[in-house]
């Protein structure tokens, strides 16, 4: 048999790694996204280079929208930015996916886009209670929720024990929104106001 010559065998070696490399390098991606952000466990590409670690990760919760740019607008008082997005001209969609940083949880914004033929938007029965909440730790809620008021939304659950407050999405998906560490001092005008609504 012929032998491959050392060069080309280092070569080859350096061009093909293996399984346990590829899962090395993921893991590195991984840290390197985790010192940025504690949310950001995911590596670049979301799921393809995850090392095959033995566990079941998280990666996303898929919500419709009948009005894209208000849902959005919605997710971005939050905090949340546009990670990527894929238009289908074939299937009629638009997939926007929405993180509180890159390598974080998504939100995947599906809209279909309205009839050809009559200009229709798609209508949604109203959210079943199997379907509860979405959640996100803040590290001010009173900021929060004053920063999401001037931005025109709702505060359905006020935070007047400055650890919880809850707010809907145009399409009426529950968001519950926590006070990282300790609850904050209560105090006005959140001790005293009322809840709006149902969540």
């Amino acid at each position: 048999a012929t032998k491959m010559p050392l060069a080309t065998a280092r070569a080859v070696t350096t061009t093909a790694p293996t399984t346990a490399a590829r899962a090395r390098t993921a893991r590195r991606m991984t840290t390197a996204t985790r010192a940025a952000s504690l949310s950001a466990y995911l590596p670049a590409d979301t799921y393809h280079s995850l090392p095959k670690d033995g566990d079941v990760t998280f990666l996303h919760t898929m919500v419709r929208a009948s009005n894209l740019e208000a849902t959005m607008a919605f997710f971005s008082a939050l905090g949340l930015v546009e990670t990527r997005r894929k238009e289908s001209q074939n299937g009629k969609f638009t997939l926007v996916f929405m993180a509180s940083c890159q390598g974080a949880p998504e939100i995947e914004i599906t809209y279909n886009w309205p009839d050809e033929a009559t200009g229709e938007t798609e209508t949604f029965a109203p959210p079943s209670r199997s379907m509860g909440h979405l959640a996100f730790a803040v590290d001010d809620i009173y900021a929060k929720c004053e920063a999401l008021e001037k931005a025109g939304i709702v505060i359905n659950r006020p935070p007047r024990d400055g650890r919880m407050a809850f707010v809907i999405s145009p399409d009426g998906i529950s968001v519950e929104l926590l006070q990282k560490g300790d609850a904050l001092e209560p105090r006005e005008p959140w001790k005293s106001m009322a809840n709006i609504g149902s969540w």
